[in-house]
């Protein structure tokens, strides 16, 4: 289990209920923390879809959904402790309702093509100290805020299944035309979103998809999740539709993960740090991809 030693400085302060959703044999204890056991089930998406569903008429004003793990910049492949901010972002800034205006906080670090999964990822959340990186939804400086499109056999979002079929039949809800798919989403499942924007969708849509994540420990379902939160709150704007952020145009052959694409990184970093970060290129490694 998580060491959840960190949630305590977020307990205790006014307008602010905190729920530790557990899957562990020994229930957490936070002082001025709820905790509340859950099957082992679903993934962070069963725990999130669970708080929906049974808080649905009573849902806060605006809600946090977060895994567990403490929160710190960066990615890093086979690290237990990744925190998943982007730079110059912090946990309390998904705590602060409607940031300018908006009735949801997504920080869109990855993104993904399927049926195929090449990936895409945030220059923000593979090195420090870029200048125009920050808590915007999408890198302000668009396409060339992101790596390179890169490709590898053992993707979580290639172990089985069909993710289109998924996707229309329990997020869109519409005809799978089999038409190719692209979703910017936060990787690492940490948005907050508001009562209103939560309502878009009636109760049942939530349900169903809860009931989806209960059949198995470790669904597929549950990776593919993670891809498509943006487009469960928000069936007004659709990544199927309308694409959510600008990024790279693929090449005709997508590179698989290798030196050239730890290369093309470094040029991008480099391109978008200009003058700022002498070392932002530095800071790049393989397994924060």
């Amino acid at each position: 289990a998580e060491d959840l030693s960190w949630v305590s400085q977020y307990t205790g302060k006014p307008n602010l209920d905190v729920t530790i959703y557990s899957k562990a044999d020994d229930m957490p204890e936070v002082a001025g923390a709820a905790s509340k056991p859950l099957s082992n089930v679903g993934r962070e998406s069963h725990s999130f879809l669970h708080h929906i569903v049974h808080n649905y008429h009573r849902l806060a004003d605006w809600t946090l959904f977060s895994q567990a793990t403490r929160p710190s910049w960066g990615y890093m492949v086979g690290d237990s402790a990744n925190g998943h901010l982007n730079d110059k972002v912090s946990f309390d800034d998904y705590l602060r309702p409607f940031p300018e205006g908006r009735d949801s906080m997504f920080v869109m670090t990855a993104a993904t093509q399927f049926p195929q999964a090449a990936q895409a990822t945030r220059l923000g959340i593979v090195t420090q100290g870029l200048p125009s990186e920050g808590a915007e939804v999408c890198p302000k400086q668009g396409d060339d805020g992101w790596t390179d499109w890169w490709l590898t056999p053992d993707h979580p979002h290639l172990r089985g299944g069909d993710m289109l079929d998924f996707y229309h039949r329990y997020i869109s809800l519409d005809k799978n035309e089999g038409e190719p798919l692209t979703l910017s989403f936060a990787q690492g499942a940490r948005f907050a979103v508001s009562r209103a924007r939560i309502q878009k969708r009636p109760r049942n849509y939530y349900s169903r998809l809860l009931a989806l994540l209960a059949k198995d420990v470790n669904p597929q379902e549950g990776f593919w999740m993670e891809a498509a939160w943006y487009d469960v709150f928000h069936p007004d704007s659709l990544q199927s539709k309308t694409p959510l952020c600008l990024l790279p145009v693929a090449r005709e052959a997508i590179m698989s993960l290798g030196p050239y694409v730890f290369d093309s990184v470094r040029q991008r970093v480099n391109k978008a740090a200009g003058d700022a970060c002498s070392d932002c290129a530095a800071q790049v490694d393989a397994r924060r991809l």
